[in-house]
């Protein structure tokens, strides 16, 4: 396939394997991301594939990874469930010193949030540093801690009622 012929396809097949992927994971993000890594690999093997067969070619890499994207998605969040069940196994078991009702409503908070409280309210860690260890950037991280203590705020005020 020659720059040319891969350039046709581009503009050919774009809009159709990009319903496909979006019609498939229903996220238009994600779907975006299928198209692109379905052109990247269609570049990389554009001497293997026909012209003939580029729109198969493309759909087949596309679903390929979806499917890769939701296997991806299925282990995290195990993955996530488990160290939430473990900190919240955690958080009941020791000795925090902080009261029943704060840590009950420690327990509460998703997991991230319960996280980044630790570790910047209790470890005394900087955004940066909370960033760099969790691989999120530093708005997202104070995003995350301003949810956090607002929705502890809301559980212990139900609480002192």
């Amino acid at each position: 396939m020659t720059r040319t012929e891969y350039n046709n396809n581009v503009k050919t097949w774009s809009g159709n394997v990009l319903r496909f992927a979006v019609w498939n994971c229903g996220d238009r993000m994600r779907g975006e991301d299928a198209v692109q890594e379905a052109f990247a690999k269609l570049w990389e093997n554009r001497e293997q594939v026909s012209v003939e067969k580029g729109l198969g070619y493309l759909l087949t890499v596309a679903r390929r990874y979806l499917l890769d994207c939701f296997r991806h998605d299925d282990v995290v969040c195990r993955a996530h469930k488990e160290m939430a069940d473990t900190q919240e196994t955690a958080y009941e078991s020791r000795d925090t010193g902080l009261s029943d009702e704060m840590t009950a409503a420690l327990v509460q908070l998703p997991e991230i949030q319960r996280t980044i409280m630790q570790l910047r309210d209790v470890e005394g860690y900087s955004y940066k540093e909370i960033a760099e260890q969790l691989k999120i950037n530093e708005n997202q991280v104070q995003v995350y801690l301003f949810r956090a203590r607002t929705t502890m705020k809301k559980i212990l005020s139900k609480k002192a009622i």
